[in-house]
């Protein structure tokens, strides 16, 4: 099996255009160039698939703060349990990711000890999966904390850089590519949660449609390991929102509370069967 610096490529990626967003804490250098082979059996275009939707997941968290301003109220019940625990690699991989959008969801609302308490849980379910390492504690604390200057996602970004040295081969691709999912599946869920009764201005509607807009590029992802059955399930329960997604995507200013408790519903069945 060749080694695949895929995480790597993807999160370096990503910190690009970070950087050429701007803002406090931003990254004034990407950081070294590495060298990386791509397996044969990735197509062209999954790398940028996956930057996309890495991308779309992180701005959630201006999403999630836009919403903290227009006073929705901060949902703990929308968030994975503080103790929950994962059995098996691909669902790990997946709750790290879900994981992660609890966490950024948190710190948006500057609900530190909650934000803790799931970086706590992160950490040990990285470490159960074997790449603990990928996330440095110093920058996740930092991540939890309620400093407004703190680009959080350029710190997630650094902390995911760490995983370079782990995440070769293809069997690590998949597990990132879980953990990608199980992000965006866990902040489609939180959005629906906090939408499906009142959506306040056009700013909370482009970024949720932003958000559903990216579902596309995640079902690519699951179509390059559709030899993995996980995989193959999460992909066909994707491809089954499709239609209640089509509602939002063709008229992305003029969706309504009812349009987005549909979702919500569906979003929340495959989230309770995926972790």
């Amino acid at each position: 099996m060749k080694r695949l610096n895929l995480f790597t490529l993807s999160l370096l990626s990503l910190s690009f255009t970070i950087v050429s967003c701007g803002g406090d804490g931003e990254v004034k250098d990407a950081g070294p160039k590495y060298t990386f082979e791509k397996a044969d059996s990735l197509p062209s275009g999954y790398l940028q698939e996956l930057g996309v939707v890495k991308t779309n997941i992180e701005s959630s968290a201006e999403l999630f703060k836009h919403m903290n301003e227009k006073g929705y109220a901060f949902n703990d019940a929308a968030m994975l349990s503080a103790s929950k625990s994962f059995s098996g690699s691909s669902k790990q991989a997946m709750g790290i990711g879900a994981i992660g959008s609890d966490l950024v969801y948190s710190a948006s609302y500057a609900q530190t000890q909650i934000a803790m308490d799931r970086m706590k849980g992160l950490l040990s379910t990285a470490s159960a999966l074997g790449v603990a390492e990928a996330f440095d504690e110093e920058l996740m604390s930092q991540m939890a904390g309620e400093d407004s200057t703190v680009n959080k996602p350029v710190l997630l970004t650094k902390a995911y850089l760490k995983a370079k040295d782990q995440l070769f081969s293809e069997e690590r691709a998949q597990y990132a590519t879980f953990m990608i999912i199980g992000g965006f599946i866990e902040g489609l869920h939180i959005s629906c949660q906090s939408m499906k009764d009142d959506i306040k201005d056009d700013q909370v509607r482009i970024g949720f449609f932003e958000v559903v807009n990216s579902v596309g590029s995640v079902q690519h992802l699951c179509r390059v390991f559709e030899s993995n059955a996980e995989m193959t399930k999460l992909s066909e329960e994707l491809r089954a929102l499709d239609p209640l997604i089509k509602v939002i995507k063709k008229n992305a200013k003029g969706y309504n509370t009812k349009d987005v408790a549909a979702l919500a519903d569906a979003v929340a069945n495959i989230r309770n069967s995926s972790f």
